[in-house]
């Protein structure tokens, strides 16, 4: 099944507590020059900012149950000659300045690390005043205290994280593997994932294919895989269906009744390919890399951009898109 929709199309995006933006391993260390010879994408830091402030912004107009959630993944690796190593210092700063490897660069700090003085970022390796929540980054939750945390909203303090903006921790490259990410994702009733972050092609895209796996095994998201013969594969905007018989969709109405016969059902998952970044290897250009591994995705997952997702994001009932494969 070749999972992206056809010419590129992104459906609609709900912008409601069923979404989810994970943001996966946007730390400091990845400036280092270790990782390979020069980093892809030059916009990356301007388009994860962007989606990082548009899902803040619904914020400002939507009740605090509502709101999409942002999913911030922070590595904190074993190997002690990893530059993500807890403790591990580099010239990292955007001019330059020492920074810790293992902290979110400027682009991506999650509001639990916002101290009271705007100036300068907390430290993620400093727990703040809400270090007791779910979003900071010590101690680490198991997947049944993370998610349950994560689905209460926080009492009243204005210094704590909102309830819709959490971090997890993760040891190696799978942000699936010993973190309560799936629970999270099925206790908050998660139906679309979008994904950004870093390296494309280790922890980015095996996320992608993690999510895609779960998501047809029905771990999460719905049902999943239910049977082969399916004609038509279609979005609402939140989950993906595979139709067992034809149904028209557009401008046309489509009933309940047309829309019950599901082959397939289960969670829609978005990559969003300019607000990943990845490096050069074995001789090979940072931009082939990034752009190679970012095609190979298409079967896992939708693959789109930062303006297209910023654009497609609603909170209204405008939109009952039936897009068919």
């Amino acid at each position: 099944m070749q999972y992206s929709w056809p010419g590129g199309y992104c459906p609609p995006i709900p912008a409601w507590r069923s979404t989810a933006l994970l943001i996966i391993h946007s730390q400091y260390g990845y400036r280092d020059p270790s990782w390979g010879d020069g980093a892809s994408n030059p916009d990356y830091e301007k388009n994860v900012s962007s989606l990082i402030a548009k899902f803040r912004s619904y914020a400002e107009t939507t009740p605090e149950d509502e709101l999409p959630l942002i999913i911030h993944a922070q590595l904190k690796p074993i190997w002690a000659n990893s530059p993500l190593y807890p403790g591990k210092t580099g010239p990292y700063g955007a001019n330059g300045e020492e920074k810790e490897g293992v902290d979110f660069l400027e682009c991506s700090v999650p509001l639990v690390n916002e101290p009271s003085s705007p100036s300068e970022p907390a430290s993620s390796s400093e727990p703040t005043a809400s270090s007791d929540s779910v979003a900071s980054p010590e101690p680490t939750c198991t997947g049944t205290q993370a998610s349950e945390l994560a689905a209460s909203p926080p009492p009243g303090n204005s210094s704590r994280s909102p309830s819709n903006e959490v971090i997890i921790t993760c040891r190696g490259p799978s942000v699936f593997s010993n973190t309560p990410l799936e629970s999270l994702l099925k206790k908050r009733n998660i139906r679309t994932l979008l994904i950004a972050g870093i390296p494309t092609d280790h922890a980015v895209s095996t996320t992608v294919r993690s999510s895609y796996d779960l998501a047809m095994d029905g771990r999460w998201g719905g049902p999943g895989y239910i049977e082969d013969t399916f004609k038509w594969l279609h979005t609402d905007g939140a989950g993906v269906y595979g139709q067992k018989k034809h149904v028209f969709g557009g401008n046309q109405e489509v009933s309940q009744e047309d829309l019950v016969d599901y082959a397939v059902d289960m969670a829609r998952i978005i990559l969003i390919g300019d607000g990943t970044r990845c490096f050069g290897k074995g001789g090979v250009d940072a931009e082939v890399v990034h752009r190679v591994h970012v095609e190979s995705l298409n079967a896992f997952a939708e693959v789109t951009n930062t303006a297209t997702v910023i654009r497609q994001l609603y909170q209204d009932e405008r939109w009952k898109t039936w897009t068919f494969l």
